[in-house]
Order: structure tokens, then C-alpha cells, then sequence
């Protein structure tokens, strides 16, 4: 099913996969010009900064854009088979995930080229790439199940999503968050996952130990209560949708 997903997101397009670096690339270019040409931040290849954050969070936000409402728009295989019904929010999930490492295959060569020896930590980026889509595939099931009984949540989801990235620390540092705030960038799991991503890609140091302790707590906190609340609630499925 993702790969049917894969293709299908990509049939009749004359450059397929290639959109999943395009458009991070697009959007890289945008911020850069706006943040170091006219307010000027002072950030080192800041195009870098921002490529190491902005493609992770395309990945984490269209996951979490189609998984509310993929029960609904696939109620008609649930009626037709008996399956299990969380195959469908983790199918999507792993389709992003499969469109998320074809696009690395771009991405990740940037950054080496800038900054070789981000290749001894590789083995770390393959660790926060398996624990980012554990944490996808906990929101994915949590979001495809309370969709179908709180409809507005598929509406709402573009603005929390807009929100989310303005207070996550993607195009700046969370050195640059003041302190009073500095709870508010913690208690956001992709703050952690961004971090990640930044230290292991862009300033190609081990990330600390905190980091690494809350992706981590992140992803088993987010497959846990996604399995928890869609084993409470799928019974209710069919008779809701």
C-alpha cells in the first residue's frame, strides 16, 4: 500500500521523486532570502541551517496533513476487507517515509560536500531517521482515529500546523529563543528532532545527551498512546464513518 502510495503521488509528473528536494529547496531559498537578506540573522550558511530543519519538517507536517483524514477517504476498503485498520495511517506514514530517503539521496551530499566529515555520523542520522518516523507513525494513528469523531480537527489541522512551525526552531537557533520561552521550545518533540538534525547535518558534532534522551522519550511516548487510543477507539470505527 505505500508503495502504491509513492507512485501514485507521483504519476504523470515529469520530475516524480525529484519534487520531494525541490520543493524544501524552494522554501530554503524563500526563508534564506527573507531572514539573512532583510532582518540579516547572523547565521553561518544559513542556507545550510535552514535546509537541515525546513526538510524534516515538510516530512513531519504532509504525513500529519493526510493522515487525518486517511480512514475516511479509505472507508470503503475497510467495509470491502478485514484488515487491520492501523495499516492504513502507518501505510502513509511509511510512503512519506519512503518519499522523506529518496529525497536524502539529494540532501544528504550538500552537506557532505560542505562538511565532509559528517560521514563518521551517519550511523547517528540513520538513529534519528528510524526514531523520526516512529514518532510519525504514533501522531499518524492518534490523528486518522479522533478525525472520525471529531471532524473539525481535519480543518483546524493546516493553522496548528502553521503555529507549530513558527515556534519550532527551524529557521533560527534555540540559543536565540530568551530564556522565558525556553519551556515552550522544550516541551515541542520537533525541537529535539530539528536540533538533531542540525547538530548531526550542519554542525557536524554528537548531539548532547538531552537530545538525544527526548527524541528518543518522543518516539516511544508518541507509538505507545497512538496504539493505546486507536486500540481503544477502533471498534467505533466502522459505525462512525
Amino acid at each position: 500500500m505505500s508503495l502504491k502510495q509513492v507512485k501514485a503521488r507521483y504519476t504523470a509528473s515529469f520530475l516524480g521523486i525529484f519534487w520531494a528536494v525541490i520543493n524544501p529547496l524552494l522554501i530554503m531559498s524563500a526563508i534564506s532570502f527573507v531572514f539573512a537578506v532583510i532582518f540579516k540573522i547572523e547565521i553561518k550558511n544559513f542556507a545550510l541551517f535552514i535546509l537541515a530543519g525546513i526538510y524534516p519538517w515538510l516530512f513531519f507536517s504532509s504525513v500529519l496533513s493526510e493522515s487525518a483524514g486517511v480512514i475516511l477517504n479509505q472507508q470503503t476498503i475497510l467495509r470491502q476487507f478485514n484488515l487491520p485498520r492501523e495499516i492504513l495511517p502507518l501505510s502513509l506514514s511509511l510512503a512519506g517515509f519512503f518519499n522523506f530517503l529518496g529525497g536524502w539521496l539529494v540532501v544528504y551530499p550538500v552537506f557532505l560536500f560542505f562538511n565532509p566529515h559528517i560521514i563518521y555520523l551517519l550511523p547517528l542520522l540513520i538513529l534519528v531517521l528510524a526514531l523520526n518516523f516512529i514518532f510519525l507513525c504514533g501522531l499518524s494513528l492518534i490523528l486518522s482515529v479522533l478525525n472520525i469523531f471529531f471532524r473539525d480537527l481535519e480543518h483546524m489541522l493546516g493553522t496548528l500546523l502553521m503555529f507549530w512551525f513558527w515556534v519550532t526552531p527551524v529557521f533560527y537557533s534555540i540559543e536565540m529563543v530568551p530564556e522565558k520561552f525556553r519551556w515552550l521550545t522544550n516541551l515541542n518533540p520537533m525541537s529535539a528532532y530539528i536540533a538533531y538534525y542540525c547538530d548531526v547535518l550542519y554542525r557536524g558534532v554528537i548531539p548532547q545527551e538531552a537530545t538525544f534522551v527526548r527524541v528518543f522519550l518522543w518516539a516511544l511516548v508518541s507509538i505507545l498512546t497512538g496504539f493505546l487510543i486507536f486500540i481503544r477507539l477502533e471498534k467505533k470505527i466502522l459505525k462512525r464513518i
